[in-house]
């Protein structure tokens, strides 16, 4: 395992911080193409929008931004659901049954 430089890289930085400080709680995460992003499925989340080629967080969606990352905190069963919507992950199709 090596060190991950984190100075100046502010999406990074914002990554790791949510790991440490979720640590304790159960965890999911959910990656899925940046097009599936629906802002009225995340109306009680935090939001937040990263453009990691300049290491920065953006105030919103803009063609900069190439993920956003949603937290959904159930508090009542110490569950914590980060969703990471990704600019080049293929969309999910649906299942055929």
């Amino acid at each position: 395992m090596h060190r991950l430089n984190l100075k100046g890289d502010k999406a990074l930085s914002f990554i790791a911080g949510l790991l440490y400080g979720y640590s304790r709680a159960q965890m999911e995460l959910r990656v899925l193409s940046f097009e599936e992003f629906e802002p009225h499925n995340h109306k009680q989340d935090r939001v937040y929008y990263l453009n990691r080629e300049k290491g920065e967080l953006c105030e919103g969606i803009t063609e900069e931004v190439s993920h956003i990352c949603v937290v959904r905190e159930d508090k009542d069963n110490g569950k914590v659901c980060l969703f990471i919507y990704k600019k080049g992950v293929s969309p999910r199709t649906p299942s055929k049954t």
